[in-house]
């Protein structure tokens, strides 16, 4: 049986800047104010990108850099829209509610692809009796929602539709692919799954509980990995049934799923 030992392989695959990749997302989302900017896209064409504060009314703002960048009041008197007319703009803009609570946005622009609305919240209890559970009663983490292949509340879903079958291969070697499946984003967490695929005649191991995720250009990557898991849990990939007739099932495929948290 081949034994392959991925601490610098899983390392070259988590290296690919995922997020770099990511398809063009404009659904409204929700964060979760705390204490620190709040990233919101913006765009240089006719894109208005929408942010809608916690607050009765707005009583002022503090742009950090006026060149390249346009805002406007709108009828709802806690939300702004933005834009620039700089394709390189950045800047953090201060805004200030009736609460006397000032917030963070740290504006970045997207040519062609600004967030359409970002609601800022600030966090609640949680009401733990209100939370999804697994099969055992426990709640659920971000880990069984990749196993489940549903997205939780306050994620959006990428499924890198608009890459090609080649595109979503982030590594090879010999006869077995990775490749980028889908991606779950969350305000401070995201979940990653890979396929694997072995289209090879020899048996492959994968050795999850190998991998480098010390790595600097992982952890600039996909943030720090705090789980790792495999499907099928023996992390065997059999040879292709092309080779071998008596392998009935999909034995030769895998999928890996990481959760990691963001870098700050």
């Amino acid at each position: 049986m081949k034994k392959t030992i991925l601490a610098a392989m899983v390392a070259a695959v988590l290296a690919t800047p995922v997020f770099a990749e990511e398809e063009c997302n404009r659904s409204p989302r929700s964060v979760m104010y705390q204490n620190s900017p709040v990233d919101v896209f913006i765009s240089n064409d006719t894109q208005r990108a929408e942010v809608i504060f916690p607050e009765s009314f707005l009583q002022g703002i503090n742009v950090e850099n006026r060149e390249g960048l346009d805002f406007y009041p709108t009828p709802i008197p806690n939300k702004l829209a933005f834009q620039s007319h700089d394709p390189l703009y950045t800047g953090i803009v201060t805004v200030d509610g009736s609460s006397r609570q000032s917030y963070l946005v740290n504006l970045i622009t997207r040519p062609g692809c600004a967030d359409s609305q970002v609601s800022i919240t600030h966090q609640a209890p949680v009401d733990r009796s209100q939370l999804a559970r697994d099969g055992k009663g426990h709640v659920k983490g971000l880990m069984n929602y990749l196993f489940d292949g549903t997205v939780p509340n306050g994620y959006r879903k990428n499924d890198f539709s608009k890459l090609t079958k080649d595109q979503r291969v982030v590594f090879r070697q010999g006869s077995v692919e990775f490749s980028l499946q889908s991606q779950l984003i969350g305000p401070s967490y995201v979940g990653t799954t890979y396929q694997i695929v072995n289209r090879g005649r020899t048996s492959f191991k994968v050795a999850i509980d190998q991998i480098d995720y010390s790595n600097k250009a992982v952890k600039e990557s996909i943030g720090t990995a705090r789980q790792v898991a495999m499907l099928p849990s023996s992390r065997v990939l059999g040879p292709s049934p092309e080779f071998i007739t008596e392998v009935y099932g999909d034995s030769h495929r895998g999928l890996l799923f990481i959760v990691s948290e963001k870098s700050k």
